[in-house]
């Protein structure tokens, strides 16, 4: 468990599970944004989401007003 604990704080490319652990958000949502950021990596049929991207494009586009 330790390892992969590491592995996913120095991960570029995270599962929608990892994703859902960084970001706080749900499943749907996540999936909803990932696609908005162009963040979404396909490698066969593993859905990997571009940490770097997602975060970026959440910080841009929702601010707190």
């Amino acid at each position: 468990m330790y390892l992969s604990t590491q592995r996913e704080q120095k991960a570029e490319l995270l599962t929608i599970q990892q994703a859902c652990e960084c970001t706080s958000l749900g499943k749907s949502k996540l999936r909803e944004i990932a696609e908005e950021a162009g963040a979404v990596r396909k490698i066969g049929r593993s859905y990997r989401i571009k940490k770097d991207a997602l975060l970026n494009y959440i910080e841009e586009n929702y601010k707190a007003e």
